[in-house]
Parts: C-alpha cells; structure tokens; sequence
C-alpha cells in the first residue's frame, strides 16, 4: 500500500491530488474505518474523512468547469 499525502485532510489541498490518488485515500479510509456494529458502515473519522475527499473532487471539478 503506497502512502499518499492527505495534507492533514485539508479539503482545498486534496483537491489538488489526482482523481487515482483521491480514489486510493477513499479505499484506504474505507478499510481502516470500517465499522460492522450499529447503524453507520463507517466510524465517525472515516465518514469525516469521506466527506473531505468527496468535497475535494466536488471542488476539483468545479475548478475544471470555470477553467
């Protein structure tokens, strides 16, 4: 498993990642936050985590329309 920087889950600098290295942080957070108890399928980090990654391809694609 390669490491890939996740700049602290900082939303506007993971946008600046590639959409397969924002794939790979999502599987990964998907692994190590699994969670099989209760009603959620991920911990509260990794549904945090989630959301970071899916609010840096919102916004990587949304630099891509106005360019």
């Amino acid at each position: 498993m390669t490491r890939i920087r996740n700049f602290g889950w900082n939303r506007l600098k993971l946008a600046t990642l590639s959409y397969e290295e924002i794939s790979t942080l999502e599987e990964q957070v998907k692994q190590e936050h699994a969670c099989s108890d209760g009603i959620h399928m991920y911990d509260k980090a990794g549904r945090d985590k989630l959301d970071a990654l899916s609010w840096a391809v919102y916004n990587k694609q949304k630099q891509g329309v106005q360019s």
